[in-house]
């Protein structure tokens, strides 16, 4: 099929963008090689959209010709984010489409320059926390967002005894508006075909990026990471790496005594009893309380590593709360099935004030993934009351029998080292 001249010179284009990506930033030039491309008429100058057999990127001819070389280069970056983590396919299950197209942004912007990025927005704009999930952004940005789409003006609490008001939120809706009028918003056309698909249609395309990304992950390791930030690096480390302990074994020991048992109601399994339907099914669930060690002598990669092993145990069907500490916890959060975007930390090592909080919480088990340098918790007089194992990291302390109480076991496959960046940044 004959293409316009200026389709043909959209395509030359992001192919030239692709070989120079190849060269300086690995990632993303293997991500955009692997990644289905089209070019359309669309009013943004990338988006996403739904293809017959994964997510692909569409060029819009009219926007593409009006950017500059570095505004599209950082266009297709932009897109490839979020395709890496999979924004639009979890669109589906938030009731404000728009926030969480918004919530998604103020992710990835954090993850790349956004200085020649037409439209972005960023969460320092919004007055809100760096290194948050989006799905805390979008509960964060309810408020603002709902003052934003407001046409007769914001919806902010009356003045003070002063006669002023919150500049910041005002500052804040502000930028929620210029967002919704500009290119970021029209960025996020394509995204409602994505939740307008099929469950299966969905799956199917959760297991292409996935592939994707991790033959990415596997090549651009090779080349180095370039000036990937250490967040995105800890991301894409975790979702490569498969878990190493056998943590359905393990978890066994942990449940043996105090499991607890779910009963729910299915359709497809009547009562034998009683021959009615729905019948029930029973599920049993481990309660584990899982610490892991932030402290400064523990590394980007090791705390990947560590987000794999979670990953597994939640695999395994375990409710698993998180404690990020070095000296102190410093987040506690449960576990969903998707690692943040940074830890909180990077201090020194105590192994205390993880002890008395999990027993605070009186789960079934602990694991305490760390390097083993702290310590020893009977040195400060506290007491595990749950069965404890230790995970220490594969160049970690020897795991002494008498100074860590409970199970120990190491990894032992190193955790892969950043190389140092070529470029000399």
């Amino acid at each position: 099929m004959n293409e316009p001249p200026d389709a043909r010179s959209v395509r030359a284009c992001v192919d030239a963008a692709a070989r120079d990506l190849l060269i300086r930033e690995p990632f993303f030039g293997h991500l955009l090689v692997g990644t289905i491309r089209s070019v359309g008429s669309s009013g943004a100058a990338v988006r996403l959209v739904p293809t017959p057999v994964a997510p692909g990127l569409e060029i819009g001819t009219g926007e593409w010709s009006t950017l500059a070389p570095a505004a599209r280069t950082a266009s297709l970056k932009h897109e490839l984010l979020h395709l890496a983590l999979k924004h639009p396919l979890r669109g589906r299950t938030y009731a404000s489409r728009q926030l969480w197209d918004l919530a998604c942004d103020l992710v990835v912007n954090q993850l790349m320059d956004v200085s020649d990025l037409p439209g972005a927005i960023t969460a320092g704009q919004l007055r809100l926390p760096p290194d948050r999930s989006a799905d805390e952004y979008y509960e964060l940005l309810r408020e603002p967002f709902l003052a934003a789409c407001h046409a007769g003006g914001c919806a902010f609490p009356d003045p003070g005894a002063d006669g002023t008001r919150d500049s910041g939120a005002e500052g804040a809706v502000a930028a929620i508006r210029r967002w919704l009028a500009g290119p970021g918003a029209a960025r996020h056309q394509g995204w409602p075909e994505f939740a307008a698909l099929p469950s299966a249609t969905l799956s199917t395309y959760t297991h292409s990026v996935d592939s994707l990304v991790a033959s990415t992950v596997r090549r651009a390791r090779r080349r180095g990471w370039g000036s990937l930030p250490a967040a995105l690096v800890a991301r894409l480390e975790s979702a490569d790496r498969p878990p190493e302990i056998p943590w359905q074994r393990v978890l066994r020991l942990f449940g043996a005594t105090s499991e607890r048992t779910f009963v729910r109601n299915v359709l497809s399994r009547p009562s034998k009893r009683y021959g009615t339907a729905p019948g029930t099914r029973v599920r049993r669930r481990t309660r584990l309380v899982v610490a892991v060690d932030t402290s400064g002598s523990v590394s980007t990669a090791d705390i990947a590593a560590f987000f794999a092993e979670i990953h597994g145990m939640w695999r395994r069907g375990a409710d698993i709360t998180v404690l990020e500490a070095d000296a102190e916890v410093h987040r506690e959060y449960q576990y969903r099935g998707r690692a943040p975007a940074a830890v909180t930390g990077r201090g020194g090592t105590c192994l205390r004030p993880v002890l008395v909080r999990a027993n605070e919480l009186a789960a079934d088990g602990l694991v305490y993934l760390t390097d083993g340098h702290a310590p020893s918790p009977c040195e400060l007089c506290v007491r595990p009351r749950m069965p404890v194992l230790w995970v220490l990291t594969a160049d970690g302390v020897a795991p002494d029998a008498s100074r860590l109480p409970g199970r120990k076991t190491r990894l032992t496959r190193p955790a892969v080292r950043r190389p140092p960046d070529r470029s000399g940044r």
